[in-house]
């Protein structure tokens, strides 16, 4: 698998198990709420992230990415597969938040502070979907780190 396979992957599965869980543990949510500032600078940024996404300009979705992910995904493998998925189901048209969750430590990437966003999207096919978006502290700003729409 190439690395930007295994970082789709990675937020494929993280897709997966937060929306498999309808609701946050209660541990969970006492961690989001002591993260509560991070968590909102990071959706802050997140959506930023989503509007370059959703204006289909994925050099500058990419160049926008976390350094993590800008040396594990190359430019081209990103851009080529974003076409092919999302210019097949753009424009969106209703996307709503689901979950968040604030880590520390996510499988496979590097010890660090990420927030993990799931949302309920409607792209023109009319079928929501999840879409998932992982987002991680670096420097003084948050970046995306993962992406997938299932």
């Amino acid at each position: 698998m190439s690395k930007g396979g295994a970082v789709a992957l990675l937020a494929l599965l993280l897709v997966q198990a937060l929306a498999g869980s309808a609701q946050i543990s209660k541990k969970q949510e006492k961690i989001n709420a002591q993260h509560a500032d991070a968590i909102s600078a990071a959706r802050t940024a997140a959506e930023a992230w989503l509007k370059i996404e959703d204006a289909q300009t994925y050099d500058k979705s990419w160049a926008a990415g976390s350094d993590y992910f800008r040396s594990q995904v190359p430019e081209q493998g990103w851009v080529r597969r974003m076409e092919t998925m999302r210019k097949a189901i753009d424009p969106v048209l209703v996307r709503d938040l689901m979950a968040t969750e604030w880590m520390n430590e996510v499988p496979n990437l590097p010890k660090g502070e990420y927030v993990a966003f799931v949302y309920q999207t409607t792209f023109a096919n009319g079928h929501p979907q999840p879409e998932s978006l992982v987002m991680v502290h670096e420097g003084e700003n948050w970046k995306m780190v993962g992406y997938a729409v299932q």
